[in-house]
């Protein structure tokens, strides 16, 4: 009786990231209302912990809140690729790292009242240095490299606000108590 049967469906944006559409959906009670889907792509997040305990982030600035805030590496989910293979890339390519391992933490629906997009966080250890030095166009991050136990102070204290630096931090947390 919770579900809501979608009777239509309008798709009003599709851009280059994300598309967006309108949905009627009707109750068991025959009332009907509107819902707004925004559909982004899929996503991995990796927390990088070398062998001396410290984490490896990258700060950026994001537009839509308007502020420089301090993240785990991050990256789109490519067509065929894996999650693992994504995460990996995105190591090396914003944090100049190369995962040994990779463990799965968890995977989550970020926005679940408006959104399908979905992030899978994995840990990283096992960390070799690259010479890859790689940005995409119009990308611009500052790496930085501190103590684990100092990123999970910055969680706790409300200074982290990206929910997959936030969820993978938390996740990782609990696995090291």
């Amino acid at each position: 009786m919770l579900d809501e049967e979608v009777i239509r469906r309008e798709t009003v944006f599709r851009g280059k990231y994300l598309s967006a559409e309108v949905r009627t959906v009707r109750f068991h009670d025959g009332h009907e209302a509107t819902r707004e889907i925004v559909t982004p792509p899929n996503a991995v997040g990796i927390l990088p912990v070398d062998s001396g305990g410290n984490v490896h982030l990258v700060r950026q600035y994001r537009t839509p809140l308007e502020r420089v805030i301090l993240e785990i590496p991050a990256g789109i989910l490519e067509p065929g690729e894996s999650a693992e293979a994504t995460g990996r890339r995105e190591c090396e390519e914003e944090v100049g790292v190369i995962p040994g391992k990779m463990e799965h933490l968890c995977g989550y629906y970020h926005s679940v009242g408006f959104s399908t997009g979905r992030i899978e966080l994995y840990l990283a250890t096992g960390l070799t240095p690259s010479t890859l030095v790689h940005r995409e166009r119009g990308e611009v991050l500052e790496r930085v490299v501190m103590p684990y136990r100092r990123l999970l102070e910055m969680v706790l204290a409300g200074e982290v606000v990206g929910s997959q630096t936030l969820v993978a931090v938390l996740w990782y947390h609990q696995k090291t108590k």
